[in-house]
């Protein structure tokens, strides 16, 4: 074999101060469910979580982070969901469960809202857009508006943005130099 498989990135693992509290955010709050839970040979407690019945879990939670870091070692943890009015719907259960500060965001590429768990960390759900705008971008989205001004605001800013592809394009672009760069591997 002259390349690499194909990874498909599937889940992420946390650990945490307060572990009792993040399942319950998790899982009260996100929608997640335990689907197995033990002792690590470390001795750390883990609950493995998922939504998706064919990922056995899509995050899993250890205790023993330290709480006294001097800064949060994780960037983000990103959920994709399948439409824009999943991501409204989506935006509409966080705002009941009583999250805060919960940030909309238009990349352009994506249609994004942020908000952060107990424990500080970044939490992205989003859905990605028809269109390619370069990274970053980042301007304001109102998912309290339709479908179609949302996208129409979109395609309008992208089209002006360096580059501008529609979705479509830039994955053929895209799957060109993957399969470049692969068969360039010794």
């Amino acid at each position: 074999m002259n390349h690499s498989p194909i990874l498909h990135f599937t889940h992420a693992g946390i650990h945490c101060v307060d572990l009792d509290l993040m399942v319950d955010f998790y899982c009260n709050k996100l929608g997640l469910v335990i689907i197995d839970e033990g002792v690590a040979s470390t001795g750390h407690r883990l609950y493995f979580l998922s939504q998706d019945p064919e990922i056995h879990h899509q995050i899993v939670l250890f205790d023993g982070k330290p709480d006294n870091l001097p800064f949060n070692p994780v960037n983000q943890l990103s959920f994709l969901v399948k439409s824009l009015a999943d991501l409204r719907a989506y935006y509409h259960f966080a705002q009941k469960a009583g999250i805060q500060n919960i940030g909309q965001v238009d990349h352009g590429n994506a249609w994004s809202i942020y908000f952060k768990d107990p424990e500080s960390n970044p939490i992205e759900v989003y859905v990605d857009s028809p269109f390619y705008s370069a990274q970053p971008c980042k301007e304001p989205l109102d998912l309290d508006t339709s479908d179609e001004e949302i996208i129409a605001r979109t395609e309008k800013m992208a089209r002006n943005r360096p580059g501008f592809q529609t979705r479509a394009q830039w994955i053929e672009s895209t799957r060109k130099r993957i399969a470049e760069k692969r068969a360039l591997k010794p």
